[in-house]
This record gives C-alpha cells, structure tokens and sequence, in this order.
C-alpha cells in the first residue's frame, strides 16, 4: 500500500483535527519508502521498543505518545537514539495521541464499554465541530455511481448536483480529506471549491467519560469488577470510598486535571492514572489510580486491532508491540 494512503487510514481512526492545542499528534519523522506492507502499533518510541519494531522490518511505526512535543536540538538522550534508528531505516514515525484520545467512541473508551457505562459524556469537551458545506463547479454531469458513492461515505449528508454543473454536499470536517480525494480521483482534476461552515449540528468531542453502571455495585464488588478489566496488580485509593457506586468516571493516561469535572459530573469513583500527593489530599472525590500504563496499553492495542481490520484484504500487515509497565512494586516484609 501507498504510505500516502497508509495514513489516509490512520488519520480517519485518529483525526488530527481532535489533538489538543499543546500536543503533537501526527507525523514525528518523515520516511523513504514510497509503500508500506509492515506497520508496527505501540506506546512509547523508546529505543528498545523502535529496535524491536525495526527487527521485525517495519516501514511505519504508531506510537500514542509523540517522541517529543517542541522541536529540539537531538543532543543525547533516547530522543537523539530513536531519531538515530527511524532515519537510518528510513521508516515513517507517527503519533496519534489526543487525536486518538478523543475520538468518539474509539478505543481510549474501552473501559466504559466493558463496564457497561449507560448515557455516558465526556468528562470534558475539547472542540465541538459543524458539517461543512462544499460546492464546486464539475464539467461534466455526476453519474449515478460516482453520487451513490460518495453519499454512501460516513460523514456526508447530502449531495446534488443543479442543471448548472454546481455540485453542492454537506460532510462532516473530518472526513473532508480523504472525500476531496475520491472526488479529485473520479473527476480527473482538481476543482475550485467554496467551503462554507454551518452552524448546526454540533458534534463534539473530549476526554474521559462519565456514565452509569448497569446496576448499582457495593464498593467491594466494583472493585473486584475493576480488578478482573485493568491488568494491574496494584491500583491506589485516593479520598473517601463510596459505600455504593453507581456513577463511574475515567480518563486514560494523566488524568488527574479532570477531577473537578468528574465530581462535577456526578461520579462517585473516578479512574485514572498518574495521580499527585497535593490533588489527593484535596480531593472531593474517591479516585482509584489504576496507572497510566495499564488504561493506555490496552488501548493501543485495541487500535492496533481497528488498523489492522480497515486494512484487511490489502498486503498490510499490523502488529501490536507489548509495551513494558515502568513501574516496579517492593513489597515490605515484616
């Protein structure tokens, strides 16, 4: 497959338009190869898990933390190896981090899912998107399978095309590149298009989620419930257990900042990673930190599997790479 067309696919899965304003989701380095048949999905570009992406023969590599946020000099350190690895390979590097994070119902949601959370909400909105609408003027009449076609897309919602030559359709933001793309293909040239944004209807997009358990579970028995779904042997309790819990919120990686907003929200637990010593004394909320490896690695795998099964029937192989969790635990003896 094409590179170009490699992360036409992954940029559907992880818009890059979702990515928070401090982040660097998307491509880190550029590759040679014109094609990919070998995409190697992890967690982190450490230069253990590159080397073992490498071995394997890999043309692209998919990361869910970037390799570095701000551009800097490559002076030592793992950064400098890794960059060292990727260019010498010639491989292609890319990140899908918040991109991925806040994509509805996507794979940073699996919790939720396997809770079995109902009228679930994220935990705090990030952008909030409208259709656009585009119209370009095309030299020839659209035939019936070229319209059919891109009105079957998910994300359009309507296409016509007047007496004129006008073609007017209305689709959402995310699915604009690679539509234009189809259009350009079929049409033989590249039009003129007038965009129009529209002011409704509102589609928004965010981190964590809140939502509601099937049945109302004794403390206890969420506890075990959460223990048999995060592979972790040791989660940490932050402020005052709920005696019933009833309302669940979560947020993968460092989710501490979102505590406000899940007591907010009405939660009675909520599940993260990455929680601090002053956060957890103040907390108004019960907190279980269940690491930020644990929620994350799951994760990327899940979307190793949604990669794996858009390119299914090319000549695309995807494989997840296990990542290592970097905290070890000493148990005191006494």
């Amino acid at each position: 497959m094409k590179s170009q067309d490699l992360f036409l696919i992954i940029k559907k899965l992880a818009p890059e338009e979702y990515q928070s304003s401090w982040d660097n989701s998307g491509l880190q380095v550029a590759g040679e190869a014109k094609s990919c048949d070998k995409v190697a999905v992890c967690l982190e570009p450490t230069p253990e898990m590159v080397g073992r992406c490498l071995d394997w023969g890999a043309q692209a590599i998919v990361t869910h933390h970037p390799l570095y946020m701000k551009a800097k000099p490559p002076v030592g350190g793992g950064y400098t190896d890794v960059l060292r690895m990727i260019m010498k390979a010639g491989v292609w590097l890319y990140a899908a981090h918040t991109s991925l994070d806040c994509r509805p119902s996507g794979p940073a949601f699996w919790l939720g899912s396997r809770l079995g959370l109902s009228d679930t909400r994220f935990v705090e909105s990030a952008h909030v998107f409208t259709p656009m609408e585009v119209s370009f003027h095309a030299r020839r009449p659209l035939t019936r399978e070229e319209a059919e076609l891109w009105a079957g897309r998910e994300g359009v919602h309507s296409i016509g095309q007047s007496a004129a030559g006008e073609v007017r359709l209305v689709c959402d933001r995310d699915i604009w590149p690679s539509l234009s793309g189809a259009i350009e293909f079929d049409m033989g040239e590249r039009p003129e298009y007038y965009i129009r944004a529209l002011e409704a209807p509102e589609a928004s997009v965010g981190f964590g989620q809140v939502g509601e358990l099937p049945e109302p579970m004794a403390w206890d028995a969420f506890m075990s419930e959460l223990e048999s779904l995060v592979d972790r042997d040791v989660f940490t309790v932050c402020g005052r257990p709920p005696q019933i819990v009833n309302t669940v919120a979560y947020c993968g990686g460092s989710g501490a900042s979102l505590l406000d907003q899940a007591a907010g929200a009405g939660a009675d637990v909520f599940i993260t990673g990455d929680m601090k010593y002053h956060p957890a004394v103040e907390t108004g909320i019960c907190v279980v930190d269940v690491g930020h490896f644990a929620l994350e690695e799951e994760m990327m795998r899940l979307f190793a599997g949604e990669l794996g099964a858009e390119l299914e029937g090319s000549d695309v192989q995807v494989r997840f790479f296990e990542g290592t969790e970097p905290f070890g635990f000493h148990i005191r003896s006494r």
